[in-house]
């Protein structure tokens, strides 16, 4: 459970760092964020992620949104 918490609780920080740093409405971020993955992008490779910074995690949200011709 409690890892289910800290899941949690990086996808609440980065969904919040995505919208303030892309000026996005959290609806349409969710919308994208559900569309390409991200949010299981952030479930099945939080093992790894959680090592990196928030930083470091949003430019790689970007990369892939990019990847995917997002236009963000």
């Amino acid at each position: 459970m409690e890892l289910l918490n800290e899941t949690l609780f990086m996808q609440t920080r980065l969904f919040s760092l995505f919208c303030e740093r892309t000026n996005i409405d959290p609806q349409k971020a969710d919308l994208l964020f559900k569309d390409y993955g991200i949010w299981s992008y952030i479930e099945n490779c939080y093992d790894s992620l959680h090592l990196e910074g928030d930083e470091n995690i949003y430019l790689d949200i970007v990369n892939i949104l990019h990847s995917k011709k997002v236009n963000i």
